[in-house]
Formats: structure tokens, C-alpha cells, sequence
């Protein structure tokens, strides 16, 4: 049972979406697909499948083709968990040879990831997945294809050993640039010294006359001149004729300001004893106890319906049986993004509310992909991964200093949930986060509580750094924030604002110090 791919070209436009030379594909693989959102993945799946036309080329498969698809029933009872269970049922009932699976993690909890990984090693024949769950393609996968620009790229190994692979071709292409640079400087210094030595032959003298003139031309010096010349040609077409590689770009080193006055100085942001949670007559808490650390990120995790998203409200609401800092603020992430302006542009979205200078906004957001005119984007243009990554900007760059954000992973493609990744961990603010991408909540993490049996556990602690790595990451921060104020008051402004900026100018320098 194979799939075989020839001379295959898909067009959107006149945009070339695949191209694939050749691909085989045999029995019993296990084929785990990556590519930007937009890359051609699902397109991939339904070309196979058969529900879409390749433009040229051909795909042959020998045997039975069975779909997991990512589309659920908005009119169906059933969560959309239940319905990503109930598809992966009826498409392994039967037997079949070929199994396609696009994004199958979509919506199911760790108890429906275990129960789709496990069907999966049952099937014994070839699986295609598409997924942006870099855990679950760790588990399920033997190679990786990556759909990059067009180009389609078969990678053996899991998703781990993809990455390890492309972090050596990256090493690889830096060392090719350097190697090319320091070619074509060798080339020009060539030229240049060729070019210098011919201009310092003498030229025949001005009041020379014609037939001395002549003589001169024909001199020693003039048919150096030529030879230089010939040389200076040949080294320039050889230059001409060098590959040329294009610099590797380097991603600048991502800094979240944080304003003196968002920090809380308490050791626990939010605390609670003996913490009841009910919905109806559902009792989802019974007398639990729990800490959520100042400065820290804590993911929340457990079962679908065990309660993680209504406690998530609880905080926000500063329930009675809660106890709250006082300085703490609150901003709140859901896949409603009700906080985006759908008419205003990307940057103005997060200008809007930033405390920060302007420039903090752009930074950001080029560090979240949005580079160039795709700042200028209206949101209602926007995907709902592009929609998340906006809605997250302007929550960082906010007066806020907790951060509660329910499932911010879904939509997004990996290298947007490596970025965002990054943004968070750089936050220095408390973060509170739900999340069943487990790879997601290993990166970002400091500590993990999961509702379990009606209780909340830790189930995860990041060990503590050493006090003086710890003293130094305070005084990187300071120093961080003294370049940020220095930057705002070279700018013209407000004199009241300026003034509060001097102060704290003033009280950083003072702990610098200390």
C-alpha cells in the first residue's frame, strides 16, 4: 500500500502552492506534515484523498484512502471533543490502508490525545497527519514532510529529530554565507588592488608630442597597464559568476518592558484555602487549595468539563473566596477577541492601549510576524491565529500585570507558537494560562496546577534559580528598563509625563546601586 507522488504542481493564482518532483510513500509509514498556515497542507491531504485536482502531474494510491478531517457540526449537541472522538471511531471501524488526519488534536483534552495516539499505533497501515501539536507529532510520527515556500521536504524522525536536522542546516547555510562573504571581499580586494596598480602607471606627460606620445603608449608601462586591466576583467566575471547567498536572518533579542509601578511586590498573586466551585448543581471544587506565584507563568490543565475555564472566571472576578493582591490587573484572553477594534489596524489595536513608547508596539509585533505593511492590516482581514497573536500584543504591552489566557494556542500554526512562546516567557508580569498542547505548557511553564477529582494539585515546579543568578536577572531588567525611560525622555512630550519618568528614572538608578 503506497502513495505516489509525480511531477505534482498546485497553483492558488498565480501563486505556485506545492511542488512536488517525487515522493513514495509505503506502507506502514507514519508521516507527520508541518508548514505555515496557508503552506498547502489540508490542500496536500485532499489532493491524495482525491476531493481536490492537481494542476499538473499525478498522485496514485494503492489501497483505501479513510479521512479524519478537522470540521465539526455547529447544530450538534456534542462538544467538540466528543465529535473529534466520534470521527476517529468511525474512521478506524473499518479497515483501510491509507489513513489521512488533519489536525486530529483539535479540541480533545490529554485523556482523548492518549486515546487517539494509542488507536493510532493499532493501524497498521500508512498514516498522514497534519498537526500543530508538536507533542503529539513527537509520538505518532517516524518522518516529518515540511511544506516550506512550495517545496515539499521529507525529514526522518520524529518532530525532535526534524528540528535537530534543520538547527544543523541552519549551521550549515551561516557557514555557507560566511564563506561566500569572505570570497566576494577577496575578489573586490583583488579588483581593487589590480585597478590601484594600473591607475599608479604613468600616463604620458601632457606637452609631450604626438610621435612621443606614441612611443609612450607603446612603452613597457602601457602594456602593464592592459595586463592589469585583462586581470581586473577575468576576477570581475568570476565575481559576477559567484553564487549569491543571501544573509541568514537573525532574530533581534525579543525585550517586554514592564513598567516600576505594574510590579506586585506580594510573594503569591492570587491565594485560596478551602476554594468551592460549582456550575448549577455541578460541583467542580471541593475545599481546594491552591497559590498562583507573582512573576511566574501557571498553566492550568486537566479533563475536558473538570472545571478549568470557570475557574479561570473566578480569578477574573476576584470571587470573595479568593485572596487577590491589590495591585493585581487584570487582562483576559478568549477566542471571542472582543478586546480588537475589527476596523482599526494591527499596530493601532495594540498602540491604543501599550503604556509603552510607540516603538515598543512595532518590536513586538515584528517579533509575532507582523513586519512591514502587515502592520497596517485591518483586523477583520486577519486570520484567527493572526487575531490571537494581536490580541496577546496588546494584553503584554497593557497597564495589566496578570495575564489570564484561555487556550491561547488554538489556530496557530508551530513557527507562530514558537514566537509566542517567547513573548510570553519574556513577559515579566504573572501569567495564568488553560492549554492542552503539552509541548506549549513544557515551554512556557513555571509551574503546573491540574483539577483533579475536584481538588487542584501541583503537578509541576520550576526549581528555583540561585540567588545570585537571580540577582543578576533583576539587574538586566533594571538595566533594561533604565535604557527604555532614557529612550522616552529624549522624546518630545507631555511635561507631567515626563516628569513621572524622571522619578522613576530616578528610583531604578537607586536600586541599580544597591
Amino acid at each position: 500500500m503506497s502513495i505516489k507522488i509525480n511531477q505534482v504542481k498546485k497553483y492558488i493564482g498565480e501563486r505556485l502552492l506545492i511542488d512536488i518532483p517525487d515522493l513514495t510513500l509505503g506502507d506502514g509509514e507514519r508521516i507527520g506534515i508541518v508548514g505555515k498556515n496557508g503552506s498547502g497542507k489540508t490542500t496536500l491531504l485532499k489532493m491524495i484523498e482525491g476531493k481536490v485536482k492537481v494542476d499538473e502531474g499525478s498522485i496514485n494510491c494503492s489501497g483505501e484512502v479513510t479521512v479524519i478531517d478537522q470540521f465539526l457540526k455547529e447544530d450538534s449537541q456534542k462538544s467538540g471533543g466528543e465529535q473529534t472522538k466520534e470521527k476517529i471511531r468511525e474512521s478506524l471501524a473499518h479497515y483501510s490502508d491509507i489513513l489521512l488526519a488533519d489536525e486530529p488534536t483539535n479540541h480533545l483534552d490529554s485523556e482523548g490525545r492518549a486515546y487517539l495516539i494509542r488507536e493510532l499505533g493499532h493501524f497498521k497501515g500508512l498514516v498522514l497527519t497534519v498537526s500543530h501539536d508538536r507533542d503529539f507529532l513527537n509520538q505518532v510520527s517516524d518522518s516529518i514532510l515540511e511544506i516550506d515556500n512550495g517545496s515539499v521536504r521529507l525529514y526522518p524522525g520524529n518532530y525532535d529529530n526534524y528540528l535537530s536536522q534543520k538547527e544543523v542546516e541552519e549551521k550549515e547555510y551561516a557557514k555557507k554565507y560566511d564563506n561566500y562573504v569572505q570570497e566576494k571581499n577577496r575578489l573586490e580586494g583583488s579588483i581593487q588592488e589590480l585597478h590601484d596598480k594600473s591607475s599608479g602607471i604613468k600616463k604620458a606627460p601632457k606637452r609631450m608630442g604626438n610621435s612621443e606620445a606614441r612611443l609612450h603608449k607603446r612603452g613597457k608601462g602601457q602594456t602593464a597597464k592592459k595586463a592589469l586591466s585583462k586581470q581586473a576583467l577575468a576576477i570581475e566575471t568570476r565575481l559576477d559568476k559567484l553564487e549569491r547567498i543571501e544573509k541568514p536572518r537573525k532574530e533581534k533579542q525579543l525585550v517586554i518592558p514592564f513598567a516600576e509601578g505594574q510590579v506586585i511586590h506580594k510573594k503569591q498573586v492570587i491565594e485560596a484555602t478551602t476554594f468551592n466551585l460549582s456550575v448549577g448543581n455541578k460541583k467542580l471544587l471541593l475545599d481546594s487549595q491552591f497559590q498562583i506565584p507573582t512573576g511566574k507563568k501557571t498553566a492550568l490543565i486537566g479533563s475536558n468539563g473538570v472545571g478549568k475555564t470557570t475557574l479561570l472566571k473566578a480569578i477574573l472576578n476576584k470571587e470573595a473566596q479568593l485572596t487577590v493582591s491589590e495591585k493585581a490587573k487584570f487582562a483576559y484572553f478568549s477566542q471571542s477577541f472582543n478586546q480588537l477594534d475589527e476596523s482599526s489596524t494591527v499596530l493601532k489595536n495594540v498602540q491604543e492601549t501599550s503604556i509603552y513608547e510607540p516603538q515598543a508596539a512595532r518590536d513586538l509585533l515584528a517579533h509575532l510576524l507582523f513586519r512591514g505593511e502587515a502592520v497596517k492590516k485591518e483586523v477583520n482581514v486577519l486570520s484567527g491565529g493572526e487575531r490571537t497573536k494581536v490580541a496577546i500584543a496588546k494584553m503584554i504591552l497593557s497597564e495589566s500585570n496578570v495575564l489570564i489566557l484561555d487556550e491561547p494556542t488554538n489556530h496557530l500554526d508551530i513557527e507562530s507558537l514558537n514566537v509566542l512562546e517567547e513573548s510570553l516567557k519574556s513577559y515579566q508580569g504573572t501569567i495564568i494560562f488553560v492549554s492542552h498542547d503539552s509541548y506549549f505548557v513544557k515551554a512556557v511553564a513555571d509551574n503546573v496546577l491540574e483539577i483533579k477529582d475536584r481538588k487542584i494539585v501541583k503537578t509541576f515546579e520550576k526549581a528555583r534559580p540561585l540567588k545570585r543568578e537571580k540577582k543578576k536577572e533583576d539587574k538586566m531588567i533594571l538595566e533594561m528598563r533604565k535604557t527604555s525611560l532614557l529612550s522616552q525622555l529624549s522624546l518630545p512630550g507631555d511635561e507631567t509625563k515626563k516628569q513621572a519618568l524622571e522619578k522613576e528614572l530616578e528610583e531604578v538608578l537607586i536600586r541599580l546601586k544597591n
